[in-house]
């Protein structure tokens, strides 16, 4: 699946406080492009942002190559799993679908590239249609959309709620 394209502004408003490696993560994935990253960081600029920070918000377009290096700098010897980068990618990606779903032919369809594309997390499986039910569950579409409904709530319980990308 070519994968869905976030952008810096809206990343922003739903997730501020992404870690620098999440960021490069989205970017490495194809979730967020460079223009997107430099949005983000824009947006999250305060006055003891790094320099390198202050130099991603401030790029002209065809400097855009730099950002993937700024980005490593300013993670240092950071080390996250690959589970935990992508949790804020999948609850940003659910949300965007769950927002915009009457733009797309199929929004269930493309939860289940997600699903994949994800290593198949187990927090995504009640949305995804071929998905056995529990015993005695009858399943709908409606269902399908009040579960998504559900990720998204308990997605927002567990990810960190910082205040910027300081990390």
């Amino acid at each position: 699946m070519k994968p869905l394209l976030l952008d810096g502004n809206y990343t922003y408003a739903k997730a501020p406080w992404l870690s620098w490696g999440e960021l490069l993560f989205g970017l490495e994935k194809g979730y967020i492009d460079e223009k997107g990253v430099s949005e983000y960081v824009c947006d999250a600029l305060t006055s003891t942002s790094p320099k390198e920070a202050v130099e991603i918000a401030s790029l002209e377009v065809n400097d855009y190559y730099l950002v993937p290096d700024l980005l490593k700098s300013l993670i240092g010897n950071h080390s996250w799993t690959e589970s935990d980068l992508a949790k804020p990618w999948i609850f940003l990606l659910l949300s965007f679908l769950l927002e915009n779903k009457e733009n797309y032919n199929d929004p269930l369809g493309l939860i289940e590239e997600l699903y994949a594309d994800f290593d198949y997390p187990e927090e995504v499986a009640p949305l995804v249609r071929y998905m056995p039910l529990p015993e005695g569950v009858e399943g709908s579409e409606e269902r399908l959309f009040e579960n998504w409904k559900t990720v998204i709530s308990n997605y927002t319980s567990i990810l960190p709620q910082k205040s910027k990308p300081d990390n």
